[in-house]
């Protein structure tokens, strides 16, 4: 092939990788400012306004007319505004107006629903109180009820309206329970909204708008009443517009006092009503159990949106602020949400958050455009932008739940949770509720530590994927599992200790790896707790005709210490048992990231991202954990993490410096011919082997002293940035011997061959580098490093010619 083809060929190569780089190019989007005002209340702010009772009757201190009736959210808020409408958000219903469908349905015989109302509740894996289905023939299998879920815990978080207000027929329930002839604490027909419930002395709790709307609201007073069971007065006592003194649940009649000076001559009352509730007012509810399932600290030190002054609201929009149609109009109370992979509730509304590229591609009331034009896309495809821009955790999360031991932990509370044990990211004992009772969400100790990744819907994100460890109930030919009451698991720990006579085989679970903690999993043990989980069952009446107690250790189901059967999990899950939490708060600023000390904060053998062992089972025979690379949690062989960590560790150290060494003998070669066609002084050989020599030595230096390499060189973030340019560099350089090799008649040499084949495989795999398709996508992964190495081998030819070329120039010289 001639010469001057063979350039066109590059020349057209190069032109079309140019127009694909071009085309290729994210385009941003523009900043739009999406308030539709027509959506806000024309008046802006609450002006002054009556309090109405339940009844819809006024309410006025001032003139002591109705004085010792609370007030009601929905007849007075719901004069100028939709309750009804309100209400339908998933905050107020939290699962109860969806019926548990798909995997969760197949999964958990217990679940009704798929929020915290009928569902998985908020702990990261069982055992927990399950809502009793609406209709019982006995108490035995009751646990929960609507009404206990309210006393329970969960009413202390819960905004009010939804299931706390209406039952799962429709009707509210202390008007219903009259109608029905129903008795306070009494059986009730066994219905599960009514067994031992108190609706008709307690009221019910309307969904309570100034929780959220009034800074100054008293969340603590509120909570204090839910305690005892004065559901109608928590909202006036919270709102600090009254004082209530009594209790329901002690059959203490129950008083209100209303402070005067909260109200006008006219006997109206002006609040301090906000529109957006502030970032402290959703963390009374969030704070807590995202401590326990990820980890967050919402602080100005661990999170850079914080630290800038952004509010909760301004991603998990709402109403009129909405970007997202599924959630966007006036009133509307579905919050913006994400899209969690163990979250249930409302799945339809999916990925309505803000994201990330709604602001930081757009400058969104001037957030910063995030440039990244050094990054393949190939990694923004496949990455969040979560993956590197919250590289480290500061606050541990529980990596493991253990409902099989009794917790040896103090100040736990209420006693059931004694049954749950977790450990931490490092598999360290961790008494989280004993921590939350000293310290609260705001003395969070500092147990830092580096994210698990998973691929979830073709992006690999940093997530808590929960194990889990607890019985089960399993009926054969029916579709997933039952579990036992977590109080009668307590209970049966509670008896052995107190005589360890009673069930005495649980005295076999023991300490195993000499963390103090004991821990099942022994063939010994597991035959221990399920005997003794049975036997306790049957004492207290339970039938368990067709049944069978299991123990389950993530995705194995056991029988017997030795027989177990392997259960179906997605591949980002550690346990179909257990939730997996996607990190998305306490987000690292962009120098932080990884990526800021090059490729190989990702692609190196020593990378967490791909290398480091994690969990695969939280105990083994011997007590510790059972381990896997990370690599294989990502679904990936060794094979591609190794070859991209060859690439960055090895290939392109290796590049960078010989590129620099050949422009240093491009260099050379430009000032020996210079000093050939000026004749400025006699060359030698010897001067060039003492030049090459202390280069070769200045190299070492600089490569072997960190300091000094940092000091003079760019840095390996600025090499890879300029990737392109660099090796667009050494690939002309290639050419250029090439066609010198090629007109000196040399091309024919190993060399030559070398180098012609060298540069085609660059050419060829950059090619690859630059297209996005799913069928090749393994030989694209594969073209980063065919390149690389390409170019570094090029680029060692280029160096041996040139440097031939000097010493063949000087001997000329000296013929001459």
């Amino acid at each position: 092939m001639k010469l001057r083809s063979i350039s066109v060929i590059l020349l057209l190569i190069s032109i079309v990788l140019v127009i694909i780089t071009v085309i290729t190019i994210r385009k941003e989007k523009k900043q739009t400012l999406l308030t539709d005002r027509n959506l806000v209340t024309l008046s802006g702010v609450c002006p002054p306004f009556y309090l109405y009772d339940e009844e819809g009757n006024i309410i006025d201190p001032v003139k002591g007319v109705n004085t010792d009736k609370p007030y009601s959210p929905k007849q007075t808020c719901g004069k100028c505004h939709d309750y009804d409408k309100i209400t339908q958000g998933f905050h107020f219903q939290q699962g109860k107006d969806e019926k548990a469908s798909g995997v969760l349905a197949d999964r958990y015989q217990w679940v009704s629903n798929p929020g915290n109302y009928g569902g998985n509740w908020c702990s990261p894996a069982p055992l927990y109180n399950y809502l009793s289905p609406k209709k019982n023939e006995s108490a035995r299998w009751m646990d929960m009820t609507s009404f206990t879920f309210i006393t329970n815990g969960c009413g202390t978080c819960h905004p009010g309206g939804g299931s706390l207000e209406y039952d799962r027929e429709g009707f509210r329930y202390d008007k219903h329970m009259e109608e029905m002839g129903f008795t306070a604490g009494g059986t009730n027909n066994f219905d599960g909204d009514y067994f031992q419930a108190h609706w008709n002395r307690s009221g019910v709790i309307e969904a309570d708008c100034n929780l959220c709307h009034l800074p100054e609201y008293d969340y603590k007073t509120r909570n204090d009443n839910l305690a005892k069971y004065n559901f109608r007065w928590m909202a006036t006592a919270g709102s600090g517009l009254a004082t209530v003194e009594g209790s329901v649940k002690d059959t203490i009649e129950v008083k209100v006092k209303y402070n005067p000076a909260r109200f006008g001559a006219d006997g109206k009352v002006s609040m301090h009503l906000v529109r957006e509730p502030r970032n402290e007012t959703c963390l009374n509810c969030h704070s807590k159990p995202q401590w326990k399932k990820r980890g967050s600290s919402f602080t100005e030190f661990t999170d850079v949106h914080v630290a800038k002054g952004v509010k909760c609201v301004d991603c998990h929009m709402a109403g009129s602020m909405a970007t997202d149609p599924r959630i966007k109009g006036k009133e509307v109370h579905q919050f913006g949400k994400g899209d969690d992979p163990s979250g249930w509730v409302r799945n339809d509304l999916d990925n309505t958050v803000r994201t990330c590229n709604d602001c930081h591609t757009s400058g969104y009331l001037n957030a910063p455009i995030a440039r990244h034009p050094w990054l393949p896309d190939l990694h923004l495809d496949k990455l969040s932008c979560q993956t590197c821009h919250i590289p480290q955790r500061k606050v541990k999360s529980a990596l493991v739940q253990v409902s099989d031991i009794y917790n040896p932990g103090t100040k736990i509370s209420p006693p059931p949770k004694y049954v749950w044990t977790f450990y931490d990211q490092n598999m360290n004992y961790w008494n989280h509720y004993g921590e939350l009772t000293m310290f609260t969400a705001k003395d969070q100790p500092s147990d830092p530590f580096i994210p698990q990744y998973a691929k979830y819907k073709g992006q690999i994100f940093p997530v808590n994927a929960v194990h889990s460890a607890w019985p089960g109930i399993y009926t054969e030919g029916k579709k997933g599992l039952d579990q036992p009451k977590q109080k009668e698991i307590y209970n049966m720990w509670i008896t052995h200790r107190k005589d360890n006579s009673k069930y005495p085989e649980l005295a076999k679970i023991r300490d195993n790896n000499s963390d103090t903690i004991p821990e099942v999993n022994t063939a010994e043990e597991i035959d221990a707790f399920i005997n003794s989980v049975t036997a306790y069952l049957n004492d207290q009446g339970y039938d368990l005709t067709g049944k069978k107690v299991v123990w389950v250790n993530d995705d194995r189901m056991y029988f017997n210490g030795t027989e177990y059967k392997m259960l179906d999990k997605e591949y980002w899950e550690s346990s179909p048992y257990a939730s997996v939490y996607k990190y998305s708060h306490d987000v690292f600023p962009a120098k932080a990231a990884l990526g800021t000390n090059g490729c190989t904060d990702c692609h190196s053998f020593s990378s967490d991202m791909f290398f480091r062992q994690v969990v695969k089972y939280p105990f083994g025979d011997d007590g510790n954990p059972v381990t896997e690379p990370q690599y294989r949690r990502l679904g990936m062989s060794g094979f591609m993490p190794a070859l991209s960590a060859f690439r960055e560790q090895i290939v392109k150290s290796f590049a960078y410096p010989a590129i620099l060494f050949l422009l240093l003998t491009i260099l050379i070669s430009g000032a020996c011919y210079l000093n050939w066609k000026e004749n400025f002084f006699a060359v030698k050989s010897n001067h060039l082997y003492i030049l090459y020599g202390l280069i070769t030595a200045g190299f070492a230096i600089i490569f072997l002293k960190p300091d000094v390499n940092h000091y003079i060189l760019p840095s390996r973030l600025t090499l890879d940035a300029n990737h392109f340019i660099i090796t667009v560099f050494a690939l002309i350089a290639g050419a250029y011997t090439w066609v010198r090799m090629k007109k000196e008649n040399r091309s024919g040499t190993l060399k030559g061959r070398l180098q012609a084949l060298f540069l085609i495989l660059s050419v060829i795999s950059g090619i690859f580098m630059v297209i996005k398709f799913d069928l090749i996508y393994q030989i694209v992964r594969a073209a980063y490093t065919v390149f690389d190495i390409s170019v570094a081998a090029s680029v060692l030819i280029s160096i041996v010619y040139f440097i031939e070329d000097q010493f063949s120039q000087i001997r000329n010289e000296v013929r001459i």
